[in-house]
């Protein structure tokens, strides 16, 4: 008798540097925005490996609140038949709605399982849902808290917060302004080098290739890309 192939866990493409965040037809990225529940998951869906994603590939769900022609139902129907995303004891996912901090680190973490669950220091997880997600979140490195030592875990995430997060995931962190290109894609609203999210924001919305620094973790980008047609993934 033949074995059943064990599957392979699911995994995220940290080689390719695709754009995995569209900006705004006005010329905006809005990073101060917020993002949904079905936006979250079509970024990880873009960002899986392409042997991870046809692993997983599915289009029916469970859900009550998701139908086949939503333009997220295969982004979220595999997510989930991967056990990446999940939704609520009712039956809905509820897509439109925004997507809270401990949600998207338990995303993340659902990449790593078998991650460092050594509890957080932050104040206010200790009776959460996520705390042990959010806990290996932290440990790798992911996420960091507010000056109070909170977490903010019921808050909304920003769309700077998630470029941040899914970069640091990937190991997508260019260091200067100087690691980028000036053919690269700009935003009106990250015109600012000096912002907190400026590097963050132009590494997530820029294809491209890159080389790793000298004995660094840090990136240089060598020349920009084509971004892949994600709607023919997403079909």
């Amino acid at each position: 008798m033949i074995p059943t192939p064990t599957p392979s866990k699911p995994a995220l493409n940290t080689a390719d540097h695709y754009a995995y965040i569209m900006g705004y037809p006005d010329g905006t990225v809005q990073p101060g925005g917020y993002i949904t529940r079905a936006e979250a998951s079509t970024i990880f869906f873009r960002l899986l490996t392409d042997k991870t994603r046809e692993q997983y590939w599915a289009t029916t769900n469970a859900y009550s609140d998701i139908k086949s022609g939503d333009w997220y139902n295969n982004a979220i129907s595999t997510l989930s038949n991967a056990g990446i995303v999940s939704g609520y004891p009712d039956g809905t996912f509820r897509p439109n709605a925004a997507i809270t901090r401990a949600e998207f680190a338990a995303i993340a973490a659902r990449f790593d399982n078998d991650g460092d669950k050594t509890a957080a220091k932050f104040s206010d997880i200790a009776t959460h849902w996520a705390k042990d997600e959010i806990s290996i979140a932290y440990n790798n490195g992911w996420i960091t808290g507010y000056p109070d030592g909170t977490f903010g875990p019921q808050r909304d995430i920003t769309r700077a917060e998630t470029m941040t997060l899914v970069n640091r995931v990937l190991n997508r962190q260019p260091e200067t302004e100087d690691d980028l290109l000036p053919n690269m894609t700009v935003w009106t609203d990250n015109a600012n080098p000096k912002a907190w999210y400026y590097l963050a924001v132009q590494e997530a919305t820029n294809s491209h290739y890159y080389e790793f620094k000298t004995n660094s973790q840090y990136e240089k980008w060598t020349e920009l890309r084509e971004t892949r047609d994600w709607k023919a993934l997403e079909q």
